[in-house]
């Protein structure tokens, strides 16, 4: 068995639940392993110990329970053969990104005996992004804002499951790469699809929309992160100039527009797109209004018992109960400002 056959079997890789629930899926995972082999020997993608720990921690918002939990990891880590295996996720969290917004890998969703396996990895690479945002002089708190995700994410999971871990590593891709930044309320994300989506061309770039699960939606906070956006990527990025924003949400299901007030922060947001498609199937409402992912990929979900304690949630169950459901919206939103282009050849 080789040492990184071993290292998935200590932490338990073959128990875990693929994304894609395709075990096949994982294989482009432990691709090209030999490839990330000069990543161990990193001084800048080292994981931390001690103080450092807990103030990344703390600065992450980590619930107490993953914390504990990340301090026992250490001695885990300190095996070369799982260090090694570490090394080839910061990889490929930093170095097999495409932005279009499709990209997983098929990456496994839980190491059972290592739940909190992909956010000490992220957390080895927080100081090398943090210097690497500061010398394209992205200012500090746009860094720390867009870094908490990864706090986030495990805190999420703890709400969901009740347990430390985080099973979306392949999301925290996108902040690491420096092709997502939170500015203010909003994360864009530098993205590309292969396919047209409305306006937007095959392979163009445009700003991808993502709304973070930690505030209101309500409309000044949008309008800021907006305003924000076209100067911040005109400055750090202006070979792309983006034209579009686009969201792929379940936000944007216009049938929301039936079941909430006129006047309430989702209809107002999704009244901001131009919607181009509605697509069937899972939408993540479930998981994101209810912290039910399991009951997304029902083909009739259960609803007895869940709460009806706010407006949306009754609505939505009412909704499901009549048998209906809430599809995937897709629209985009012109940039406020047109990017300077040179004039066309004569």
């Amino acid at each position: 068995m080789s040492d990184e056959d071993e290292a998935i079997a200590r932490l338990g890789f073959d128990e875990a639940v693929d994304v894609t629930d395709a075990p096949e899926a994982c294989e482009p995972w432990r691709a090209e392993f030999d490839a990330s082999a000069e990543w161990v020997r990193r001084d800048d993608v080292q994981v931390p110990r001690g103080e450092v720990l807990f103030r990344l921690c703390e600065a992450f918002g980590f619930p107490k329970l993953a914390v504990e939990q990340l301090v026992t990891m250490r001695d885990t880590w300190d095996d070369p053969r799982i260090r090694r295996l570490g090394a080839h996720v910061q990889w490929l969290m930093t170095n097999r990104y495409t932005p279009n917004g499709y990209w997983r890998l098929g990456w496994p969703a839980v190491f059972s005996r290592a739940p909190l396996f992909y956010a000490y990895a992220a957390l080895g690479l927080a100081r090398r992004v943090a210097a690497e945002q500061a010398e394209r002089g992205i200012d500090g708190r746009v860094t720390a804002a867009t870094l908490w995700d990864i706090g986030q994410q495990v805190f999420l999971h703890h709400r969901v499951h009740g347990a430390a871990g985080m099973n979306k590593g392949w999301w925290l891709c996108h902040h690491l790469s420096h092709h997502l930044f939170r500015l203010g309320r909003l994360q864009f994300q530098r993205a590309r699809s292969p396919r047209a989506i409305g306006p937007i061309a095959p392979d163009e770039p445009f700003l991808d929309v993502h709304i973070p699960e930690d505030g209101m939606l309500d409309p000044a906070s949008c309008d800021a992160s907006f305003a924000a956006a076209l100067p911040f990527f005109a400055r750090h990025f202006p070979q792309e100039q983006p034209l579009f924003h686009a969201c792929t949400s379940w936000l944007l299901d216009p049938l929301l527009g039936e079941l909430l007030p006129a006047g309430s922060n989702i209809v107002r947001f999704q009244q901001r797109f131009t919607l181009h498609e509605l697509r069937e199937g899972p939408s993540g409402v479930f998981e994101f209004v209810f912290d039910r992912p399991d009951l997304d990929r029902a083909p009739r979900p259960d609803l007895a018992g869940l709460p009806r304690d706010t407006r949306l949630r009754a609505a939505i169950l009412d909704h499901y109960a009549r048998g209906g459901a809430i599809r995937m919206g897709v629209g985009t939103i012109p940039l406020r400002a047109l990017w300077e282009r040179p004039p066309a050849a004569k």
